[in-house]
């Protein structure tokens, strides 16, 4: 049984549409869903489903040995239950009883609906779950909204994991009394380690543990198509936080027609192109729930404090990059920190923005200098930059730098094969192991794809998103690689 909660910190952003997609995606898979509208003075969920308007009958939530009841909808295996009626106030989403319900309720999975907001109440329970997701439009105040966000978030979880440390939770305090709003949780947790040091592995624990994912909703322009992984990669680098971009939804005016209808889009209109988007990132979303390990996090050393960020962190590119790919690299995050980027709205201060600038031209200065590339790789040996800002965790523990196989000659017209993807990500320097984590697919399929051993592989509309995502995170042509890979796997008879 998972929880999954959609929220964020800005109203309007869709989410009630995303949440009704997951649950629904649920759902299609054979699993019990119960979808929970936690607005409680405005619910809307009950008009998506088809249901009659609030108010529901339902036993109150603050008793957990009563099974709250919901209502079933036009969805078969989904049921809903709407927190309308309540006291007015924040108190059915408060820190426990999203547990409590999801415990009562039966269900497989458990999806809340969340209002927007950055209350005590709303970050408990946001905190509590197995899956965070923040809604974000690609508009300025969105944008903003969402690091804001993740400030309070972490100050909050932070603020519960420093109870049995009175030093530490009054340093921390101090901190944000001083700036008036919580700042970057990166600088936060430093200042809280340094005035106690004892705890500091509970700090860094913290800020390792705060990892909620982004939707970027109502995309039009390949801007927008981009926001996500830009807004992922700057609060690594400006948050200290690992921000996971889940997907996207494409603007569709199916959207609004299917609410016309009282109908969740995924039923209404499932060919469209924003139920695809959904679909994905709900597909997403069930596999790295599938394949978590409870207990795997806490079998890890406790996090220490990230050490300070190399070049090939500032351009957030492996060691074994090529010129062409360092260029690439700096451009890309020229634009990123560029005065009117959308990805840095309210992330950066104008002196912010200039020293990293600064970094950036540095970076690029070294990195394509033969003659200083040599001697800075060899004064950052052995590559220790597990927790660095922004850094890709070695999966190696050699003394002197691997020297790296070749990059293989590629083309517009290059056919991905299995083999030609191994060699590419050996050329990389990327151990398996490591994209597995990355990407969240099995080790088992990834070598499935290597190999090309195409009865182990799953139908060609998942194969499709796995082997999009690997290109992704190789650096290569994501069209390019899934319909060539996906062609020569009929071609062998792939069934």
């Amino acid at each position: 049984m998972s929880i999954v909660a959609v929220g964020g910190a800005k109203g309007g952003t869709g989410r009630s549409v995303v949440a009704a997609g997951i649950a629904v995606f649920f759902a299609q898979l054979g699993k019990r869903v119960l979808i929970v509208d936690g607005h409680p003075n405005a619910p809307q969920l009950a008009t998506a489903f088809g249901c009659a308007p609030p108010p529901l009958a339902m036993a109150p939530w603050a008793d957990p040995a009563v099974e709250p009841r919901g209502r079933d909808t036009i969805v078969p295996n989904v049921r809903l239950l709407s927190t309308y009626g309540e006291t007015g106030t924040l108190t059915g989403v408060s820190l426990k009883r999203p547990r409590e319900i999801a415990a009562h309720s039966g269900a497989d999975h458990v999806v809340l609906d969340l209002g927007a907001g950055s209350q005590s109440a709303l970050l408990d329970a946001m905190l509590d779950v197995d899956a965070a997701v923040l809604v974000a439009l690609p508009e300025p105040s969105s944008v903003e909204a969402i690091y804001r966000w993740i400030r309070h978030a972490f100050a909050r979880s932070l603020s519960h994991a420093l109870k049995s440390s009175p030093p530490a939770l009054a340093a921390m305090r101090a901190t944000l009394d001083r700036e008036g709003a919580p700042p970057a949780p990166i600088d936060l947790a430093r200042v809280v380690a340094r005035a106690e040091p004892s705890i500091g592995p509970i700090v860094w624990e913290s800020l390792h543990s705060l990892r909620p994912w982004l939707v970027v909703n109502a995309s039009r322009s390949r801007v927008d198509l981009e926001l996500g992984n830009a807004m992922t990669h700057l609060a690594k680098q400006r948050l200290g936080v690992d921000l996971q971009f889940l997907g996207h939804v494409e603007y569709d005016e199916a959207v609004s027609l299917a609410a016309r209808k009282r109908k969740p889009l995924l039923l209404d209109a499932p060919g469209a192109k924003a139920a695809r988007n959904l679909e994905r990132l709900a597909r997403k979303l069930s596999a790295t729930l599938s394949g978590a390990e409870p207990g795997a996090e806490r079998s890890k050393p406790m996090p220490v404090e990230p050490s300070p960020a190399t070049h090939y962190d500032t351009l957030l590119v492996d060691r074994g990059v090529t010129d062409e790919e360092i260029r690439r690299a700096v451009r890309r995050m020229r634009e990123r920190y560029a005065t009117d980027s959308l990805a840095s709205a309210g992330l950066c201060s104008l002196d912010d923005r200039e020293n990293a600038l600064a970094r950036i031209e540095e970076a690029r200065d070294v990195l394509l200098d033969p003659v200083r590339r040599r001697p800075y790789d060899l004064s950052i040996s052995p590559p220790e930059r597990s927790a660095s800002i922004g850094a890709i965790e070695p999966m190696h523990s050699e003394p002197e730098p691997v020297e790296l196989p070749p990059m293989p000659e590629l083309t517009p017209e290059s056919e991905f094969s299995g083999s030609l993807l191994r060699a590419v990500r050996e050329a990389r320097g990327v151990d398996l192991r490591e994209l597995s984590s990355r990407t969240k697919i099995p080790l088992t399929s990834l070598r499935a794809i290597e190999e090309e051993l195409y009865e182990s592989l799953p139908p060609a509309v998942y194969l499709r998103g796995f082997v999009s995502e690997i290109a992704r995170q190789l650096k290569l042509d994501v069209d390019q690689v899934a319909r060539s890979y996906l062609r020569r796997a009929r071609e062998r008879g792939m069934p």
